[in-house]
């Protein structure tokens, strides 16, 4: 949950990477630990020759209920520890409450925006958008980024622009200069995106970048 007091500390502060490592071996040995136990449950109440079949899909079926419940539950719980703040001199990215990247708001920044489909389901069904953004000063970069639906997606970029990143192998040759030297810049902030970059929550993102636009306007150019 978006913590804002700014009355008090002038501080808008963006929990990040709800979704991380810890929980995800947590889900796991859930997963695991709940699918032994089942099927030892299973097997005894529905004896059978041999491989019990009916028992690993019914301890399998129950290890993948356990684990939809177990992953909010946790997110909830266990945060990672890592925010986005921004405030009127900075905006930075930290771990329990110890900076790791800064970005101040009185020196030039770069603001790359942008936006692709996910390709394969993985965490987020097929033909949703990873939204992206990232700060550039110097040789510091902040990237956040979070997932959308197609029309949530759209709406955002009908507020403030997001381009489509094209992948490297799919570049045309009527591409403008402008065009591909833009596509060249978007690549390199993906990479910051995909290395060191903060997930954050749709509504979080959508509150950041309405404020970026409303804090930077010189930087961020009119949806058309």
């Amino acid at each position: 949950m978006t913590d804002l007091n700014p009355s008090t500390t002038g501080v808008l502060r963006f929990p990040v990477d709800s979704e991380h490592s810890g929980v995800r071996l947590a889900v796991l040995m859930g997963f695991i630990l709940s699918a032994a136990i089942l099927f030892v449950i299973a097997n005894a109440v529905i004896p059978s020759q041999g491989l019990n079949i009916v028992a690993g899909l019914i301890a399998f079926a129950g290890a993948v209920g356990v684990s939809r419940l177990l992953e909010p539950f946790l997110k909830a719980r266990w945060p990672s520890g890592r925010a986005l703040e921004v405030t009127t001199e900075a905006i930075r990215v930290t771990r329990h409450s110890q900076t790791q990247v800064e970005i101040g708001t009185f020196e030039p920044i770069q603001i790359h925006l942008w936006r692709f489909p996910v390709k394969r389901r993985a965490r987020v069904p097929k033909g949703w958008y990873v939204m992206a953004c990232a700060l550039e000063q110097d040789d510091n970069w902040v990237a956040v980024y979070t997932f959308a639906p197609p029309d949530q997606s759209d709406q955002l970029a009908r507020l403030i622009p997001f381009p489509v990143l094209t992948p490297p192998d799919s570049k045309r040759q009527s591409d403008s200069l402008r065009v591909a030297g833009e596509q060249r810049r978007l690549l390199t902030a993906e990479q910051h995106r995909w290395h060191d970059g903060a997930e954050m929550q749709l509504a979080d993102f959508e509150q950041f970048a309405r404020q970026l636009k409303e804090q930077f306007p010189q930087w961020i150019p009119a949806a058309h």
